[in-house]
């Protein structure tokens, strides 16, 4: 009770910026509250008035009060209803904006901690089941729990010691809807789990879609995706099985007290100590407690699934965000990189991913990192971005610790270009702008024919202005590298970061690509990850890595000449590759890798 006190306690807070609103709804729910007691009252006037004593101008008058009631009392729901869902949907809509901004501010770590499923079904699911908790449910308890209040308060003017035998079966219910809430935020959990896990098993799926039909494997994913959909059935069989249960059994106890209740009564009236008219109102705005009790007790499944929801949701937004503790700018650099004996490990992982790794990068310079799988190459690079800190030792650009200044500062001085460019489901313009927010559009062109794309740009249907789909789905393979690459130019960052930039290419795309990689390199500081030998071949320094250390640096040439742990990779072909051979990929995009790199 106190973990479900604490949750929506703080679920309320999103909704104290609207608290004029919000007042207003509790004012037409009080009104409506106030109001019901009085529909039961006129039946009193009804019965004694005009049934019994036929008063003239009885009818009249209890008929005109009935109009007047159900009117303001009609006018009060609407009211009520609009405004209530208005603060709802605001709170919520400010809550899924704050889930978004705080997932893109988790360090990588927690992103690959986590399935990617799982952190979308937060937004997609999660949610929407705090909406329903914040929008449909705060109206039924709180307008509701009110009128509840206002016929129970009737009821105890008009004859208190029947109300009494309604009253004793209050703990009862409580303990009854106490022991079903346990269950039903149990099973809400599970399905958050399995709803994240079958997110996840979509996603795979329909990523993998090739590979599926190429393996002939469909059979063995609908079997996947059956057992996960399967699973989800039973948990939510199982919050139905426990609120089907739970609502008739509060309603018996309910109508054995009522039936008490009118057994009293008639024995009253039968003795002359309660009137017709007394009784029938009293039967009257006893019945009408029955729909919101059963409402209230309903609406528990409800609340537990939006407290299920926010648990999962407080979880998210409580995990720290990436840190940012630098407290200079690192202004306009010349691109000098200096690794001090840095170290790096995985979390969970005992054999660190770099180990003592020292080098020395000057300006302008290219350095190629070459290395089995596994090596640490793409390791290397995130800690230069700082997707993730090294453990010890320091890594200096401009003989600036990258760990004292500030995340906007450091990689405003970098650009990158991965094996699998991200783009989005915009226009051309758009994505190449990604690099620079704001650009004009004679930057943005001038750009594209610096990364060779201008010529399949003008084929497109509307050139610049053409959607290229998700993650860049309408063009090519070599297509979307350029505009990676043209992004990259915009930016005109001093230090670049290249991490397979050509490997998922066929060799056509792939010496457009590196035409215009040679123009991006030009007076820059470049990282450059490849297995295609004439990316490696240009490079200023080749530095070949084996488990997270150097064991050889020098240019091709006397690297071959050397006749050592290069050019045994080069001789077994299991890294590098020959310039026309085709490509097998190994490593993956530099922001996405996990241990073992």
């Amino acid at each position: 009770m106190k973990d479900s006190f604490r949750l929506y306690t703080r679920l309320l807070a999103y909704i104290k910026p609207y608290w004029r609103v919000s007042l207003l709804s509790i004012l037409t729910m009080a009104a409506v509250a106030g109001l019901t007691p009085l529909l039961g009252r006129q039946m009193k006037f009804l019965v004694d008035d005009v049934l019994i004593r036929q008063t003239p101008g009885a009818l009249n008058s209890v008929l005109g009060v009935l109009v007047a009631i159900v009117f303001f009392k009609s006018l009060a729901e609407y009211a009520s209803s609009v405004s209530s869902q208005w603060v709802a949907n605001k709170a919520i809509d400010d809550l899924r904006r704050l889930v978004f901004q705080h997932q893109m501010v988790l360090p990588v770590s927690t992103h690959q901690a986590q399935t990617s499923g799982r952190m979308l079904s937060r937004i997609t699911y999660d949610i929407p089941q705090v909406g329903a908790a914040l929008s449909n449910a705060w109206i039924i308890v709180i307008q509701d729990s009110l009128t509840v209040v206002a016929l129970l308060g009737w009821l105890f003017y008009s004859a208190w010691h029947l109300t009494l035998i309604i009253i004793a079966i209050g703990p009862v219910i409580a303990w009854i809807i106490r022991k079903a809430s346990a269950g039903m935020r149990a099973s809400n959990r599970k399905q958050q789990l399995q709803m994240g896990e079958m997110t996840s098993a979509v996603e795979e799926q329909l990523a993998g879609l090739r590979e599926i039909r190429i393996f002939g494997t469909q059979a063995h994913e609908a079997r996947r995706f059956a057992n996960i959909s399967n699973r989800l059935r039973q948990e939510t069989m199982r919050v139905v099985r426990i609120s089907a249960l739970n609502v008739p059994m509060v309603q018996v106890l309910a109508f054995v007290a009522v039936a008490g209740v009118l057994y009293a009564a008639g024995t009253l009236v039968s003795k002359g100590l309660l009137t017709p008219g007394d009784l029938m109102a009293y039967v009257t705005i006893t019945s009408l407690i029955f729909e919101p009790i059963r409402r209230l007790t309903n609406i528990n499944s409800t609340i537990q699934r939006g407290l299920a929801g926010a648990q999962s949701i407080f979880e998210l937004l409580d995990l720290p965000a990436e840190p940012d503790d630098g407290r200079r700018t690192l202004d306009k650099v010349r691109g000098a990189i200096r690794f001090e004996e840095v170290e790096f490990a995985y979390p969970e992982q005992q054999c660190p991913a770099i180990s003592h790794f020292s080098l020395d990068i000057q300006p302008g310079e290219t350095v190629a990192f070459v290395g089995a799988s596994g090596s640490g190459k793409t390791t290397l690079m995130a800690l230069v971005a700082r997707f993730f800190d090294a453990r010890s030792g320091r890594i200096l650009i401009d003989d600036q610790a990258i760990n004292e200044v500030t995340l906007t500062s450091l990689r405003s001085q970098i650009a990158l270009v991965g094996q699998h460019a991200a783009l989005f489901d915009d226009t051309v313009a758009h994505n190449i702008a990604y690099g620079r927010q704001g650009a004009s559009r004679e930057d943005i062109e001038t750009a594209a024919r610096q990364a060779h794309a201008l010529e399949f740009i003008g084929k497109l249907p509307m050139g610049f202005d053409t959607r290229i789909g998700t993650n860049g789905n309408q063009l090519s393979g070599g297509q979307r590298q350029r505009l990676a690459i043209a992004r990259a130019f915009l930016k005109n960052a001093p230090i670049l970061l290249l991490d397979e930039a050509t490997s998922a290419l066929d060799n056509e795309s792939e010496r457009v690509v590196r035409e215009a990689l040679v123009e991006l390199r030009r007076d820059r500081t470049v990282l450059v990850i490849a297995h295609r030998l004439t990316t490696i071949r240009d490079a200023n320094r080749i530095v070949v890595m084996e488990r997270g250390r150097i064991v050889e640096i020098g240019s091709h040439d006397e690297l071959v000449a050397t006749n050592g742990a290069y050019a045994r990779l080069l001789a077994s072909g299991e890294d590098i590759v020959s310039e026309d051979a085709p490509h097998t990929m190994t490593d993956t995009a530099l922001p996405t890798r996990t241990a073992g790199l």
